[in-house]
This record gives C-alpha cells, sequence and structure tokens, in this order.
C-alpha cells in the first residue's frame, strides 16, 4: 500500500523520530513517503498520491491535515504522539507505531464525521470541537506537555471558569430552539476535549451527530468540583444532539479545535459534511467499540 508519513517532531514530548516511524512503517510492509506537517513541505505531501495518510502528531496536527484528505478515498490512520490526543483516544488508538506496521493489513476502518462552523469568517471545518466562551478562553492558557500539560490545562479551565461571566444565548438544534443563560458553548464531535476532558461521553466520531454542551450557571459549582477527578463520573453539564446547530452568539471568544476564531457577536451554523475519513483502528478495539 501506498502511505505518506505526515511527522510533526515539535508534537508532545519530542521523543519520537521520523527515521524511526518510517523504518518500522517499512517493515511492516508500507511503500512510504515522508512529509512535514506545516508549511510548504505539508502542501507538498498532500499533492502525493497515497492510498494510506499516517499522521505521528497531536490534535492540533490532525485538525490541521485531515480535512484535506476527506473525499479522496484516503484511509487514515493516526500514531499518537501529542499532549491529549482526544483524536486518537476517540478513534481507537494505536498503541505504537510497530502495532500499527504490523496490523494495518487487518486493521477494520472506522469512519470519522468532518464538521463545519459557517458564519462572517466562511465556512471552516473541525474535528474535534467548537468552543465559545469559557473554555474557548482557557485552550491556549496552558503550554506544558506530556501530563503536566493536561494538569496545566485544567488548571487553566478551572481558574477561568471560576471567575467568567454567564452568556445568554439563543441557537436552535436541528430546528428545536432553546434560549437562556450558559457558562460555556461546545459544539463536539468526539467525546473528549481540550485536556482529555470526557464533556460529551456518549459521543462517537462515526455517528452523524453533534453533541453541544452548556452549563447554566447554577452548576458551576458542582463542574468545578468535577474538574478535579472527570475519570470518576460524568460531567454536570446540559447535553443536546443533533445535525446542524445554530447559534447567535453575542460575543466573546470562539475557537475551532485549537485555532482562536474571533471575539465578535455573530451567527453561526455548525453541521456535518457528507464527507468522512475512514480511518484504521487497532482490530481489538474495533471489537470492543
Amino acid at each position: 500500500m501506498q502511505a505518506t508519513l505526515f511527522h510533526n517532531p515539535d508534537a508532545g514530548d519530542e521523543t519520537h523520530s521520523a527515521a524511526q516511524l518510517a523504518a518500522a512503517l517499512r517493515a511492516g510492509g508500507l511503500s512510504l513517503s515522508l512529509c512535514g506537517a506545516k508549511g510548504e513541505a505539508l502542501r507538498e505531501g498532500l499533492a502525493r498520491p497515497m492510498q494510506l495518510a499516517i499522521i505521528a502528531g497531536g490534535d492540533g496536527t490532525v485538525g490541521r491535515i485531515a480535512p484535506a484528505l476527506a473525499g479522496r478515498g484516503v484511509a487514515l490512520a493516526v500514531l499518537p504522539c501529542g499532549t491529549a490526543n482526544n483524536l486518537a483516544r476517540a478513534l481507537g488508538p494505536w498503541p505504537s507505531v510497530e502495532a500499527l506496521a504490523a496490523g494495518w493489513r487487518a486493521a477494520p476502518r472506522r469512519m470519522l464525521n468532518l464538521a463545519y462552523a459557517e458564519g462572517p469568517f466562511g465556512r471552516r471545518p473541525f474535528l474535534e470541537a467548537a468552543g465559545f466562551g469559557a473554555f474557548a478562553r482557557a485552550i491556549d492558557r496552558a503550554d506544558e506537555k506530556g501530563l503536566k500539560g493536561i494538569e496545566a490545562g485544567r488548571a487553566a479551565f478551572r481558574a477561568i471558569l471560576a471567575n467568567t461571566e454567564a452568556q445568554r444565548v439563543a441557537l436552535s438544534v436541528d430546528g428545536a430552539a432553546w434560549e437562556g443563560e450558559t457558562l460555556l458553548l461546545e459544539v463536539m464531535n468526539i467525546p473528549l476535549f481540550g485536556p482529555n476532558l470526557p464533556l460529551a461521553p456518549g459521543s462517537r466520531p462515526d455517528d452523524g451527530l453533534l453533541d453541544l454542551v452548556l452549563l447554566p450557571p447554577e452548576r458551576r459549582g458542582a463542574l468545578l468540583a468535577w474538574l478535579d477527578a472527570p475519570e470518576q463520573g460524568r460531567a454536570p453539564v446540559l447535553l443536546r444532539q443533533g445535525r446542524r446547530i445554530r447559534i447567535d452568539w453575542p460575543g466573546g471568544p470562539v475557537r475551532l479545535d485549537d485555532t482562536p476564531l474571533t471575539e465578535e457577536a455573530m451567527s453561526v451554523t455548525l453541521g456535518l459534511e457528507e464527507r468522512v475519513l475512514p480511518t484504521l483502528v487497532p482490530r481489538a478495539l474495533e471489537r470492543a467499540a
């Protein structure tokens, strides 16, 4: 199989060598081209013919590259080399490059929905989440990596959530209207967000639905407590599911995945593209799904 390895040497703890990854994949029978994950090197790599794209990096790297592959008939495999690795966790992570090299031939495929946000900024894709409000502001506050990065990210979220003011928001989910006050608003395509926070644990990357997450002001204390141990129970948030979500945002920080977008008031529509990304997942994880 003709494959391209998109490698981000700056992701996570930076211990993964492109040469080591490529050697293991070629030993597993892949005809492999090696490509950088940014700039002109990325543009050239995306133009190459390929049947499999392997992305070695974190969520930002996957979010930057994967949308350009949608609709091309290219399969995707993610080697989680970042800090949070939310997308790899949602899909079913390969535990090592050696496991991918040994298992790619027999690996089942799981579809990854490609989401979009459309507003005054045009139409832009995202894979993980679109954030409005407190958590959108917190996403860029932690610059540590590895476990320290997860802890720093959660600490930043707690600090901002403790002091943020509620926003009154009008929105609709598949035409059903809702209006009220919320401390945060996330539109999620996968269960995890930011520093491994399972805000929408029932979400699946192939279910054809977006998950809307809201936090009424009276639940601030409960979510702050939950942030201390999110693995021990469900987040105390309101959840709605739908294929098309329209939000009249009164103003404040907005981001797509981990990229800040605007702080302007606007109306924005979020939905799912018809294009999907077929993704290789380990066979054992597919049986458990």
